[in-house]
């Protein structure tokens, strides 16, 4: 019986398509999930403390702002991984800089 893994190829998973949708689904999920736990916790805590109006509006602001970053940040984090990925780099390490993850870098050199 042979136990080695039988190389597959791979369907699609180079197509620019496949990798736009993967990194717009993965900007989607982190920042709506990151958008809607902070907007519940600011709705929670205006009502608990009776804060008000202003204070959901000014927070609902500020997480808007926050969660739009957040998307955009991911969707090129994304991009850049699976770029590397697809050019057989290593994986660098994470930038806050949005546009840092649309330039090219260099290789990484591997951790001995």
């Amino acid at each position: 019986m042979d136990t080695e893994a039988s190389p597959r190829p791979r369907h699609g998973g180079d197509h620019p398509i496949a990798i736009f949708i993967t990194s717009i689904s993965a900007a989607i999920v982190v920042a709506g999930g990151f958008g809607i736990i902070i907007i519940a916790f600011i709705v929670a805590g205006a009502d608990l403390f009776d804060l008000g109006q202003t204070f959901v509006l000014v927070g609902s602001v500020i997480t808007g702002l926050i969660t739009l970053w957040l998307f955009a940040w991911t969707f090129a984090r994304s991009l850049h991984v699976e770029r590397r990925l697809a050019a057989g780099l290593e994986i660098d390490e994470p930038k806050l800089s949005i546009l840092a993850n649309f330039r090219d870098s260099g290789p990484v050199p591997s951790r001995s």
